[in-house]
């Protein structure tokens, strides 16, 4: 490519780049919220549970001896989890 077509191809982009911005100032963004069901619910909650849990078990071994994974952790998180939403249905 000869420098006048990259510079003109330049020129063009800035232009583009130019009128863009003046015209977005009307532009909506709109999230899609994900839809809250149990499941939903379940991960979060252990999500939030897992990063204590693995410092509970950070130190722990299992009946082989080998020191407990963190899939067994994720595991554990999300039936503890399963449970607390089990029983606040329940209770709720």
């Amino acid at each position: 490519m000869s420098h006048d077509a990259i510079n003109s191809w330049v020129e063009k982009a800035k232009n583009q780049i130019g009128t863009q911005t003046e015209s977005s100032n009307n532009v909506q963004v709109i999230k899609r919220m994900a839809p809250v069901t149990k499941g939903n619910i379940i991960m979060d909650l252990a999500e939030k549970l897992r990063p204590w849990l693995m410092t509970v078990f950070a130190d722990l071994r299992d009946e082989n001896g080998m020191l407990v994974q963190p899939a067994r952790v994720r595991a554990i998180a999300l039936n503890v989890a399963q449970d607390l939403v089990k029983q606040e249905e329940q209770h709720g």
